[in-house]
């Protein structure tokens, strides 16, 4: 009797084995962490947060790891506590990563198959049923994505034949909070010629940090007039910065103390979970995107 409720225990796990989606993935989303002081601040809790309590396969830091004349000590150090998750890290380059592109590249060793000049900056990599696009706004200007960028970004998506495509960059195209004017906004030409292509291909997400708050928006064309497609933006920005006041705009959600946020795939639908660096759940987030 023993053995065969063992061999009915180990067939009902193969059948649910064999009927898991095979695209089903998550990824942890970082962002704003330059005032970590070492494994016991905000961001080594977050670090073993995501050890103890969460399964994820790769981790997207959405810039503004170091800051200051030693940042790219502090780079080194960053590293360092990050890796230990065990997971591949895809940085994108904040305003305050005052380090060189070279050194960059060796600390994070991200995908090159960006335009010339942005050397592991502006890159793209796909991850089982879903495209990954990160791109700079703080290189060669301050809170623009150029016309380089831009056109390496239209072939990128023209030619994606994943379901879902995400993209993850520093300073938001819409912010909600007290980087209102000093985000994307700044350069609305140059901001809404790149929403345009993000509109036009009907992106399933977008990440920015920079706020130094958590928040969510749907951007549609009530937001960007014209627009044929519901995007959300998600600001993930205080996994570990310093605090600042909160406005908030136009949101459904935002949060301000520090959180760090895990992003569930499972075929076209996408759950995003909001967590405090020790694990504490604080907000569930699910919706869908038709490829």
């Amino acid at each position: 009797m023993k053995k065969f409720f063992l061999l009915a225990t180990f067939s009902l796990a193969a059948f649910l084995l064999a009927f898991q989606p095979a695209w089903a993935f998550s990824f942890a989303v970082f962002g704003d962490t330059q005032k970590y002081k070492g494994t016991k601040s905000e961001l080594g809790r977050s670090v073993k947060s995501l050890k103890k309590y969460q399964d994820i396969d790769f981790l997207v830091a959405l810039g503004d790891m170091c800051s200051g004349k030693k940042c790219e000590k502090k780079l080194r150090k960053w590293k360092r506590i990050v890796d230990t998750v065990g997971v591949p890290i895809y940085p994108a380059h904040g305003n305050h990563d005052l380090v060189s592109l070279e050194f960059w590249n060796t600390r994070f060793n991200p995908p090159q198959n960006g335009p010339a000049g942005f050397s592991g900056i502006c890159y793209s990599f796909d991850f089982e049923n879903s495209h990954f696009v990160v791109l700079s706004t703080s290189f060669t200007q301050w809170h623009v994505i150029d016309s380089a960028q831009r056109a390496w970004l239209e072939e990128d998506l023209a030619a994606n034949t994943k379901e879902n495509v995400f993209v993850f960059f520093h300073a938001p195209a819409f912010p909600a909070g007290i980087k209102i004017a000093n985000s994307l906004d700044s350069n609305p030409g140059e901001r809404d010629a790149f929403w345009q292509i993000i509109d036009d291909h009907d992106v399933t997400a977008v990440f920015s940090g920079h706020e130094h708050i958590f928040s969510r928006r749907l951007i549609d064309s009530t937001v960007f007039p014209g627009a044929k497609s519901e995007i959300y933006q998600f600001g993930v920005g205080n996994t570990d910065a310093y605090p600042i006041p909160a406005l908030a705009q136009s949101v459904e959600y935002y949060f301000r103390p520090k959180s760090y946020l895990v992003v569930n795939v499972d075929g076209t639908q996408i759950t995003t979970n909001l967590y405090k660096p020790r694990g504490k759940l604080l907000n569930s987030f699910t919706f869908s995107k038709n490829p």
